[in-house]
């Protein structure tokens, strides 16, 4: 009998749930040209995946620590992150104010309708933002105002 310690546990269960969720994402697309496309089939195909999306799927995995190819690719995925996108270190951009503070697209909407709402929205970044750089309130707003115009959710 094997026995399994609680945290694991928990976090296979945590792990099974979400998988229920695993879907195609209709606000996702990923546009290559040919040459990119064809270099990343070679490159799955290499490894032994069968498509380039499974290959990609696994890299997300590491780059998000939701599974991985092992610890080492866990952390080669987080450096890439941080070499690649390190200005979240210095900058606290909006999207990830809204997104993290679970935002809705109604919600995000009255902002743009209601000019008070937006002000202490705003507040709340800013000071979120603590010791890093922020965008301008004519950005937020703008970066509003594209969101309604998609309608689609965070």
């Amino acid at each position: 009998m094997v026995i399994m310690n609680k945290g694991y546990a928990s976090y296979i269960q945590e792990q099974n749930k979400d998988l229920e969720t695993d879907h195609v994402r209709k606000d996702f697309t990923l546009s290559l040209t040919d040459k990119q496309y064809s270099n990343l089939k070679l490159m799955a195909y290499q490894v032994g995946y069968k498509n380039a999306g499974d290959f990609i799927q696994s890299f997300v995995g590491d780059l998000t620590g939701w599974s991985s190819n092992g610890s080492d690719e866990r952390d080669l995925a987080d450096q890439w992150y941080q070499r690649a996108h390190g200005n979240g270190e210095f900058t606290y951009y909006f999207h990830y104010f809204l997104f993290n503070y679970d935002y809705d697209l109604d919600t995000m909407m009255e902002m743009i309708e209601d000019e008070d709402y937006f002000e202490e929205a705003y507040e709340e970044y800013s000071e979120q933002a603590w010791k890093k750089e922020y965008q301008s309130r004519e950005d937020c707003i703008q970066i509003l105002k594209e969101i309604a115009k998609n309608g689609t959710e965070l």
